[in-house]
C-alpha cells in the first residue's frame, strides 16, 4: 500500500526543513551525547532520500527532511563527541600534545593564550577532533597556523574546549613553508599603519579594521566592556558589511557581476584575515548568500537567511552552538533583521523613520537582542551603552577608510602624514567617547551571572516583533484592498 505524502510543495521548503533538523539535531545531539551515527553509511542515507524528496517534493518529505537534517547534524556531532571522549581520558595526565594555532594568540600581562586544533596526541600522532585551550609563560614566539608541539598536563575542558594545559613545555615550534600568505599580508600592512598612527590609536584601529585585538592595552579593553561596545573592537558582520559595500559599490559601476565577484572576493580576504572566528563565520556566510541573492534578483527572508547559515555553520563547528561569540552574533543579526522591523512598525505603522530614528531603533533593537545572553554569561550591562554607540557607529566607517587608506598611502610624503592625522584624530574621539563613558560606572547594572530566568527576557523582547509583524500584515492586507478597490 502506498502512503500518499500530500500536494507538491516548493523545493525551498525542503531547505528549510533539512536546517530546522541541522539546528535541533546538532542541540539535541550534544545534550544527550548522541554518537550512535558515526558511520559515514548514514550519509548515503540521507543524501539517497534529499534527492528523492527533491526530485518529488510533496509536502510530507517536509518532515523527511527535518528528520534527516537532525541525522546530519548527530553524524557531525558523533564525531566531535569521540574527539572529546578520546581527550578526557588525559585529564590529571601529563601528555605531549601537537596542534595547529587556530587564531591569533592573546597576549597580556599573565602570558599568552591560545587555541589548538587538528589535534595529535604522544609521538605516535595519534588524532582527535575537538580543541584544547592553552596558556603559555609570556615571551613564547607563536603565531597562528604555526604547528606547536608541548607536553605537560591535560586538565578538565570548559566551555567548547575539550581540555586546558597550563603553561606546558614548548617542545617544537614549526613555521609552515610558505604558510599563511594572507597573513603575512595583514602584518605587513598592519605594520605599516603603526609606523604613522601612534600605539594606542593604531591598536584601536587594527581592530576595527584587520580584527587584530591583542594590543589594546588593559584599560580601554575595561572600558569598552563596561560601556557595552566590545563588539566594535571585534570583527564581525558590521565591519565585513562595510568593506563589502564599498566594494560592491566601486566595482559594481562596471557591471553586477563585477560587484558580486570583488565583494566575495573581499569576504573571503577578510576572514582569513581575522581568522576563522564563530561571528566571521556567521557575517561570511550570511554575506555571500546575500550577494548571490542581489545577484540574481531574488530577496531572502530574513528568517529563512537566519536559519541556512545557522545549519552551515553548525555543520562545520557543532559546539558553535554553545559559543557565546556565535551566540552573540546571531543574537545581534536577529535584532537587526527581526525585532528593529517590528519596532519601527510599532512605532511608525507603515511610514519610514528617519535616518537617525532609525539608526537608533537598530541600535536599540541588537542591544536588547544581546541582552539577556549578556546578562546571564557576564552578570553586566550598561544602561548608556546605546547612548555610546549611536555617538560611535555611525563614524566607524570613516575611521576604518582612514586607517586603511593609511596603510595604502604609507611612504608617499606628505599625503601619509595628512592622512594618518586625521585617523588618528577620529580614532582619538573614538578613545575619548570610551574613556568618558567607561568612568559612569553608575550606570552599570550588575547581577550574578548564569541566572536561568535573565532569558526568559526573551519572551519580552519578542512580544514588539509580533506585534509589529501583525501591523505589516495588515498595512499589505490594505494596500491589497486598495489596489483590488483603484482597479475595479
Amino acid at each position: 500500500m502506498l502512503v500518499k505524502l500530500g500536494k507538491y510543495v516548493h523545493q525551498s521548503y525542503l531547505v528549510v526543513g533539512l536546517c530546522v533538523g541541522i539546528v535541533a539535531g546538532t542541540i539535541v545531539g550534544l545534550m544527550l551525547r548522541v554518537n550512535f551515527f558515526a558511520s559515514p553509511l548514514w550519509l548515503v542515507a540521507v543524501g539517497a532520500l534529499l534527492l528523492v524528496a527533491y526530485v518529488r517534493p510533496k509536502m510530507g518529505f517536509v518532515v523527511v527532511a527535518v528528520i534527516m537534517g537532525m541525522i546530519l547534524a548527530w553524524f557531525r556531532v558523533a564525531g566531535e563527541l569521540q574527539g572529546q571522549d578520546y581527550i578526557r581520558q588525559f585529564w590529571g595526565q601529563t601528555v605531549m600534545l601537537t596542534g595547529v594555532v587556530e587564531l591569533d594568540p592573546n597576549t597580556d600581562e599573565k602570558g599568552m593564550k591560545l587555541k589548538l586544533k587538528d589535534l595529535r596526541f604522544g609521538e605516535e600522532g595519534v588524532r582527535a577532533e575537538g580543541s584544547v585551550y592553552l596558556t603559555m609563560r609570556e615571551g613564547s614566539e607563536i603565531r597562528r597556523a604555526d604547528e606547536v608541539t608541548v607536553e605537560g598536563q591535560m586538565l578538565d575542558g570548559f566551555g567548547t574546549y575539550a581540555g586546558y594545559m597550563y603553561q606546558p613545555s614548548v617542545r617544537r615550534v614549526r613555521r609552515p613553508e610558505p604558510g599563511d600568505l594572507v597573513l603575512r599580508v595583514r602584518d605587513w600592512f598592519a605594520e605599516r599603519i603603526r609606523n604613522l598612527i601612534p600605539e594606542r590609536e593604531s591598536a584601536l584601529g587594527l581592530s576595527y579594521l584587520l580584527g587584530m585585538k591583542t594590543g589594546l592595552d588593559d584599560e580601554l579593553s575595561e572600558k569598552l566592556r563596561v560601556v557595552g561596545l566590545v563588539h566594535i573592537v571585534v570583527a564581525s558582520g558590521a565591519h565585513l558589511a562595510i568593506l563589502v559595500e564599498v566594494a560592491r559599490k566601486i566595482f559594481g559601476r562596471l557591471s553586477r557581476f563585477a560587484g558580486v565577484l570583488f565583494a566575495g572576493v573581499f569576504t573571503v580576504v577578510f576572514m582569513a584575515m581575522v581568522g576563522w572566528t564563530p561571528s566571521i563565520m556567521r557575517a561570511g556566510m550570511m554575506t555571500i548568500l546575500t550577494l548571490i541573492a542581489w545577484y540574481y534578483g531574488r530577496k531572502i527572508a530574513a528568517w529563512r537567511l537566519i536559519l541556512l547559515v545557522a545549519a552551515g555553520t553548525l555543520l562545520v563547528e557543532p559546539n558553535y552552538v554553545i559559543n557565546l561569540g556565535w551566540l552573540l552574533s546571531f543574537a545581534s543579526f536577529v535584532g537587526i533583521m527581526m525585532l528593529s522591523p517590528g519596532m519601527a512598525r510599532f512605532f511608525y505603522g507603515a511610514r519610514k523613520p528617519g535616518f537617525v530614528a532609525s539608526m537608533i531603533i537598530t541600535t536599540i533593537a541588537a542591544t536588547l537582542m544581546t541582552l539577556p545572553l549578556t546578562l546571564y554569561y557576564y552578570g553586566t550591562v550598561s544602561l548608556i551603552s546605546v547612548v555610546a554607540n549611536l555617538l560611535i557607529l555611525p563614524t566607524l566607517p570613516y575611521a576604518m577608510g582612514l586607517v586603511f587608506v593609511t596603510g595604502v598611502v604609507a611612504g608617499v610624503p606628505g599625503v601619509e602624514t595628512v592622512v594618518a592625522w586625521c585617523a588618528e584624530k577620529m580614532l582619538d574621539y573614538h578613545i575619548a567617547v570610551v574613556s568618558w563613558f567607561g568612568e559612569m560606572r553608575q550606570f552599570l547594572v550588575e547581577i550574578e551571572p548564569y541566572q536561568g530566568w535573565v532569558l526568559g527576557l526573551y519572551a519580552v523582547v519578542a512580544v514588539p516583533v509580533l506585534i509589529g509583524l501583525l501591523r505589516g500584515k495588515m498595512v499589505k492586507l490594505k494596500e491589497v484592498d486598495n489596489n483590488n478597490f483603484d482597479g475595479s
